[in-house]
Protein backbone atom coordinates (compact mmCIF):
# COMPACT_ATOMS: atom_id res chain seq x y z
CA UNK A 1 0.00 0.00 0.00
CA UNK A 2 0.81 3.67 -0.59
CA UNK A 3 1.83 5.94 2.11
CA UNK A 4 -0.62 8.67 2.35
CA UNK A 5 0.70 12.04 3.60
CA UNK A 6 -2.12 12.87 6.32
CA UNK A 7 -1.09 16.05 8.31
CA UNK A 8 -3.66 18.16 10.72
CA UNK A 9 -1.66 20.61 11.43
CA UNK A 10 -2.67 24.14 10.50
CA UNK A 11 -2.19 25.98 7.30
CA UNK A 12 0.99 28.03 7.64
CA UNK A 13 3.32 30.13 5.29
CA UNK A 14 6.46 28.93 6.45
CA UNK A 15 5.84 25.49 6.74
CA UNK A 16 4.41 25.29 3.33
CA UNK A 17 7.97 27.47 1.95
CA UNK A 18 9.87 24.15 3.82
CA UNK A 19 7.76 21.93 1.76
CA UNK A 20 8.93 23.47 -1.77
CA UNK A 21 11.75 22.08 -3.11
CA UNK A 22 14.97 24.54 -2.80
CA UNK A 23 15.06 25.29 -6.41
CA UNK A 24 11.44 26.41 -6.89
CA UNK A 25 12.49 28.26 -3.64
CA UNK A 26 15.62 30.22 -5.61
CA UNK A 27 13.23 30.35 -8.59
CA UNK A 28 10.38 32.69 -7.08
CA UNK A 29 12.31 34.85 -5.32
CA UNK A 30 14.16 35.15 -8.58
CA UNK A 31 11.02 36.24 -10.20
CA UNK A 32 9.96 38.75 -7.50
CA UNK A 33 13.19 40.15 -8.05
CA UNK A 34 12.70 40.60 -11.63
CA UNK A 35 8.84 41.61 -11.11
CA UNK A 36 10.51 44.45 -8.22
CA UNK A 37 12.72 45.56 -11.23
CA UNK A 38 10.37 45.83 -13.93
CA UNK A 39 7.99 47.33 -11.66
CA UNK A 40 10.64 50.12 -10.82
CA UNK A 41 11.39 50.43 -14.75
CA UNK A 42 7.67 50.82 -15.41
CA UNK A 43 7.37 53.65 -13.08
CA UNK A 44 10.47 55.47 -14.63
CA UNK A 45 9.22 54.84 -17.86
CA UNK A 46 5.78 56.38 -16.88
CA UNK A 47 7.63 59.13 -15.29
CA UNK A 48 9.04 60.20 -18.51
CA UNK A 49 6.38 59.84 -20.09
CA UNK A 50 4.40 62.30 -18.33
CA UNK A 51 7.66 64.69 -18.85
CA UNK A 52 7.47 64.11 -22.63
CA UNK A 53 3.77 64.85 -22.68
CA UNK A 54 4.00 67.88 -20.68
CA UNK A 55 7.00 69.10 -22.74
CA UNK A 56 4.73 68.43 -25.93
CA UNK A 57 1.83 70.68 -24.58
CA UNK A 58 4.25 73.21 -23.91
CA UNK A 59 5.48 72.98 -27.42
CA UNK A 60 1.94 72.87 -28.84
CA UNK A 61 0.65 76.25 -26.79
CA UNK A 62 3.90 77.79 -28.28
CA UNK A 63 3.52 76.67 -31.29
CA UNK A 64 -0.10 78.31 -31.24
CA UNK A 65 1.03 81.32 -30.32
CA UNK A 66 3.65 81.43 -33.13
CA UNK A 67 0.80 80.79 -35.22
CA UNK A 68 -1.34 83.43 -33.98
CA UNK A 69 1.37 85.75 -35.07
CA UNK A 70 2.61 84.53 -38.05
CA UNK A 71 -0.92 85.53 -38.86
CA UNK A 72 -1.00 88.74 -37.58
CA UNK A 73 2.08 89.28 -39.97
CA UNK A 74 0.65 87.38 -43.02
CA UNK A 75 -2.72 89.60 -43.52
CA UNK A 76 -0.33 92.51 -44.08
CA UNK A 77 -0.76 93.07 -48.50
CA UNK A 78 2.69 92.49 -50.50
CA UNK A 79 4.02 95.11 -52.59
CA UNK A 80 4.03 94.47 -56.00
CA UNK A 81 7.72 94.60 -56.29
CA UNK A 82 7.91 91.98 -53.96
CA UNK A 83 5.20 90.21 -55.97
CA UNK A 84 7.16 89.98 -58.84
CA UNK A 85 10.09 88.95 -57.44
CA UNK A 86 8.68 85.73 -55.96
CA UNK A 87 6.71 85.20 -59.01
CA UNK A 88 10.06 85.44 -60.84
CA UNK A 89 11.80 83.31 -58.95
CA UNK A 90 9.00 80.63 -59.01
CA UNK A 91 8.90 80.39 -62.27
CA UNK A 92 13.14 80.15 -62.16
CA UNK A 93 12.58 77.42 -60.06
CA UNK A 94 9.75 75.47 -62.25
CA UNK A 95 11.65 75.52 -65.62
CA UNK A 96 12.43 72.18 -66.54
CA UNK A 97 16.07 71.83 -65.34
CA UNK A 98 16.89 69.06 -66.07
CA UNK A 99 16.24 68.99 -69.63
CA UNK A 100 17.53 71.93 -70.35
CA UNK A 101 20.61 71.27 -68.80
CA UNK A 102 21.06 67.33 -70.94
CA UNK A 103 20.28 69.58 -73.86
CA UNK A 104 23.03 71.86 -73.24
CA UNK A 105 25.64 69.03 -72.42
CA UNK A 106 24.15 67.08 -75.24
CA UNK A 107 25.49 69.56 -77.89
CA UNK A 108 28.69 71.20 -75.88
CA UNK A 109 31.92 69.24 -76.97
CA UNK A 110 34.92 69.35 -75.43
CA UNK A 111 36.61 72.63 -76.16
CA UNK A 112 33.96 74.08 -74.91
CA UNK A 113 33.66 75.61 -71.32
CA UNK A 114 30.28 76.59 -70.27
CA UNK A 115 30.00 79.42 -67.68
CA UNK A 116 27.17 80.34 -66.80
CA UNK A 117 22.95 79.45 -67.80
CA UNK A 118 20.57 82.07 -67.12
CA UNK A 119 17.00 81.92 -67.94
CA UNK A 120 14.57 84.55 -68.75
CA UNK A 121 11.16 82.99 -67.84
CA UNK A 122 8.81 85.54 -69.96
CA UNK A 123 10.16 84.65 -73.04
CA UNK A 124 11.41 81.12 -72.56
CA UNK A 125 14.97 82.42 -73.08
CA UNK A 126 18.37 81.31 -72.03
CA UNK A 127 21.72 83.54 -71.89
CA UNK A 128 24.30 81.19 -72.11
CA UNK A 129 28.16 82.27 -71.19
CA UNK A 130 30.69 80.13 -72.22
CA UNK A 131 34.01 80.12 -73.46
CA UNK A 132 36.28 78.23 -76.01
CA UNK A 133 40.07 78.11 -77.29
CA UNK A 134 39.13 78.59 -80.90
CA UNK A 135 36.61 80.54 -83.47
CA UNK A 136 35.92 77.31 -84.90
CA UNK A 137 34.68 75.88 -81.49
CA UNK A 138 32.80 78.53 -80.49
CA UNK A 139 30.94 78.35 -84.24
CA UNK A 140 30.56 74.73 -83.75
CA UNK A 141 29.18 75.22 -80.51
CA UNK A 142 26.45 77.06 -81.95
CA UNK A 143 25.73 74.73 -85.01
CA UNK A 144 25.14 72.19 -82.39
CA UNK A 145 22.65 74.38 -80.23
CA UNK A 146 20.60 74.64 -83.56
CA UNK A 147 20.29 71.30 -83.94
CA UNK A 148 18.68 70.69 -80.65
CA UNK A 149 15.07 69.75 -80.63
CA UNK A 150 13.92 71.51 -77.72
CA UNK A 151 15.87 75.03 -79.00
CA UNK A 152 14.49 76.78 -81.73
CA UNK A 153 16.67 79.58 -82.24
CA UNK A 154 20.52 80.28 -80.90
CA UNK A 155 21.72 84.25 -81.40
CA UNK A 156 25.65 85.27 -80.89
CA UNK A 157 25.18 88.61 -78.90
CA UNK A 158 28.77 89.27 -78.06
CA UNK A 159 32.54 87.52 -77.98
CA UNK A 160 36.10 88.72 -76.84
CA UNK A 161 39.41 87.24 -77.09
CA UNK A 162 40.55 87.20 -73.16
CA UNK A 163 43.84 85.80 -71.70
CA UNK A 164 43.07 83.42 -68.95
CA UNK A 165 46.57 82.60 -67.33
CA UNK A 166 48.66 81.12 -70.02
CA UNK A 167 46.26 80.99 -73.36
CA UNK A 168 44.06 83.09 -75.10
CA UNK A 169 40.47 81.95 -74.74
CA UNK A 170 37.34 83.51 -76.92
CA UNK A 171 34.28 84.11 -74.04
CA UNK A 172 31.31 84.60 -75.46
CA UNK A 173 27.89 84.84 -74.85
CA UNK A 174 24.49 83.18 -76.39
CA UNK A 175 20.89 83.87 -76.63
CA UNK A 176 18.80 80.75 -77.24
CA UNK A 177 15.33 80.07 -77.45
CA UNK A 178 13.68 77.66 -75.54
CA UNK A 179 10.95 75.34 -76.78
CA UNK A 180 8.93 74.39 -74.01
CA UNK A 181 7.20 70.47 -74.05
CA UNK A 182 3.96 70.22 -75.56
CA UNK A 183 1.77 68.02 -72.56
Amino acid sequence: MKPISIDFAPFSVQREWHRVHPVARWLAVAGLLLCLLAGVRVQKLFHRLDSLDSEAARLAARAARLDRRSAAVTSAPIDAKRGEAVNSAVARLNLPWSDILDTLEAATPQQVSLLSVTPDTSGAQLKIEAESVSAEAMIGYIKALELQPRISSVYLMKHERVHDGFVDVIRFQIEAQWRRAES
